[in-house]
C-alpha cells in the first residue's frame, strides 16, 4: 500500500486525480487511434511524461464538469 503525505491531502493539493495514463503504442509512435477515439492521453511533445502519465490542467478541465 502506498503511503500518502497527509500534508498534500489537508491542503487539498493531492493531483493524483488528475494523472492520466499515456497511451503506449502512442509512445511507440504505432497508435492508429485517433486522440478523440484512444481512451489514453496523447499528449504533445513539450508535455512532460513521468512513470508513464501525464497531469492534466484542472483549469483545461473544468469547462466540461461545468456543463
Amino acid at each position: 500500500m502506498a503511503m500518502v503525505n497527509m500534508n498534500n491531502l489537508l491542503n487539498g493539493k493531492d493531483s493524483r486525480w488528475l494523472q492520466l495514463e499515456v497511451c503506449r503504442e502512442f509512445q511507440r509512435n504505432k497508435c492508429s487511434r485517433p486522440d478523440t477515439e484512444c481512451k489514453f492521453a496523447h499528449p504533445p511533445a513539450n508535455v512532460e511524461v513521468q512513470n508513464g502519465r501525464v497531469t492534466a490542467c484542472y483549469d483545461s478541465i473544468k469547462v466540461g464538469l461545468q456543463d
